[in-house]
């Protein structure tokens, strides 16, 4: 079985056991489980410097990849941080994204969703500020009726 290093995004208002839920369904889909866990700073979320030192340190781990609960992870710096996804898989490791249900092993396959990934990066920077991301923030959860 394969064996994935975990990163949910802190800085979501998904909690976090939903993100390890989705996580562990899109590894599992994958023929894996989740063995290791993690999370970026929030203050260092545009840099992302923690998984790369995790990573360095299980050298000696059968890791096969890292699972990241959505690509949106990669695009909270000035661009997109594609370098890390280079540096994952140039340690021959995969790159999941649970929400997308995205596989990436090497730089060619990465060049191949690079206009999906882009066009998520755009609409996240475009709708960052808009008055709808403030409205949803605001809604108590607990008081919408279901449905």
């Amino acid at each position: 079985m394969k064996s994935y290093y975990s990163c949910i995004d802190g800085s979501l208002s998904a909690p976090q056991p939903v993100q390890h839920t989705v996580i562990r369904d899109r590894v599992a889909k994958a023929g894996g489980s989740v063995t290791f866990y993690g999370a970026e700073d929030v203050q260092t979320l545009g840099t992302q410097p923690f998984i790369r030192l995790k990573l360095t340190r299980m050298k000696e781990t059968a890791l096969h990849g890292v699972v990241f609960y959505t690509f949106r992870q990669f695009c909270h710096g000035e661009q997109i941080n594609y370098e890390l996804i280079r540096y994952i898989t140039g340690l021959g490791l995969e790159v999941l994204f649970a929400c997308e249900g995205i596989a990436i092993r090497t730089d060619a396959e990465l060049e191949q969703w690079l206009p999906f990934l882009t066009a998520i990066d755009y609409a996240a920077r475009r709708d960052r500020s808009a008055p709808w991301q403030s409205f949803i923030r605001s809604v108590d959860l607990d008081t919408v009726p279901s449905l």
